[in-house]
């Protein structure tokens, strides 16, 4: 690492990405706070020291320097702002990373092919990024430009466990979903030829579905084979992100006037009580059989992101389906969550606050429902200027 450059920014990025997936509170101040500066700082001086080269002339070369490793750091860089709230840096680091990722196809094109362990390590960077990039688009609004890889879910290899392999090629397929009709239609800049229908978002909510039933056949056929079934850090991953782009696809019908009260005929994701119906009775499934708190306070602030905004939409929709006995059950279902998310450490305070305003309001409505007070201290974590990014 002394004597590497590309080594050194490699290091430091994965340093300040695993300082913060360590970290138990939301909130980076202190020591912490210090450290994971300092290790993104040195991580983006090696970064950029590796384009002048070890010339004391600083001399730069013809053709920069593109490699698995260098592609990486951008990936490390590109998470390690995400919580931060830096995403213009954010999307500058991930961008740079696509650009190395399609030189390389452009030079693959030409004459210098990929083969073996290099092409699976490729085509496994190049689906990371584009999970990193869809995901981007989403929270921050900027554009995706990398499409489906066209040989699909990476190649096996050997070295890694079937499970993991398997599990990333289904995480894999959700993000395939949130396609280019449905990101220009999220951030309003559809075209004619991407304008949306009742039967898209039907042929949307069917694909999760057929998602949810191949992944549980996965499992079992890897355990029948004898390997490991997933963990329970995937199983949170694939069903968080599942319901997460229900959400997404809910939204997106609510915004286009498809949603109705009772449908009869379509399915039930065009719903307007979907969310409250269906959601939070799985949400508080998957919760409940949580045997550690790590399946998903080490997964990163994309993951709390998703949980958040699939209860906060649960919420809105409670809030105005009052006086139907039907809700009650969904309602503690909610508060079960709500105050699970309240609770947790890595939940930034502006959350928080916004999951209490939400309770309180459905107290009003439902007054014979047990509202117990969320504790004071779960309110008033200690803040820094980070958790104001």
């Amino acid at each position: 690492m002394d004597e590497s450059f590309e080594d050194a920014a490699l290091v430091y990025a994965f340093g300040a990405t695993t300082a913060f997936l360590t970290e138990t509170s939301a909130t980076m101040h202190g020591d912490a706070a210090s450290q994971m500066n300092e290790l993104l700082q040195y991580s983006l001086e090696a970064h950029r020291r590796v384009d002048l080269g070890p010339d004391s002339f600083i001399r730069l070369d013809e053709t920069p320097l593109i490699t698995n490793k260098r592609i990486m750091t951008c990936i490390y860089l590109e998470i390690a702002m995400m919580p931060l709230k830096f995403y213009d840096r954010s999307f500058g680091h991930l961008r740079e990373a696509i650009t190395m990722i399609q030189v390389v196809q452009t030079r693959q094109r030409s004459a210098e092919t990929l083969r073996g362990a290099d092409l699976i390590m490729f085509q496994r960077l190049y689906w990371e990024a584009y999970i990193h990039e869809r995901f981007l688009t989403i929270a921050s609004g900027f554009p995706s430009i990398l499409p489906p890889l066209n040989s699909g879910v990476p190649m096996r290899d050997p070295i890694i466990a079937a499970h993991i392999q398997i599990g990333f090629d289904r995480i894999i397929e959700l993000f395939t979903i949130l396609d280019d009709v449905f990101l220009s239609n999220w951030d309003g800049r559809e075209d004619r030829a991407m304008q949306i229908t009742v039967d898209w978002i039907e042929s949307k909510q069917v694909q999760l579905d057929q998602h949810e039933i191949n992944a549980a056949e996965s499992e079992r056929e890897l355990r029948f084979s004898g390997h490991d079934g997933f963990t329970e850090l995937q199983h949170a991953d694939l069903f968080i992100t599942r319901l997460w782009i229900r959400t997404l696809l809910w939204q997106l019908a609510l915004s286009k006037g498809f949603l109705r009260l009772a449908p009869a005929h379509t399915h039930e994701g065009l719903s307007l009580q979907f969310p409250a119906l269906r959601l939070t009775t799985q949400l508080r499934s998957l919760v409940s059989r949580l045997d550690s708190i790590a399946s998903i306070s080490t997964q990163g602030s994309g993951i709390l992101q998703k949980l958040f905004e699939i209860t906060s939409t649960i919420a809105d929709v409670l809030a105005v389906s009052v006086n139907q006995p039907s809700m009650e059950s969904h309602i503690e279902d909610f508060l079960y969550i709500a105050r699970f998310l309240i609770n947790f450490e890595r939940m930034r305070d502006k959350h928080r606050v916004y999951l209490q305003e939400k309770m309180d309001t459905l107290r009003g409505s439902y007054p014979g429902l047990p509202f117990s007070p969320v504790p004071l201290g779960a309110l008033s974590q200690a803040s820094s200027p980070m958790d104001q990014l």
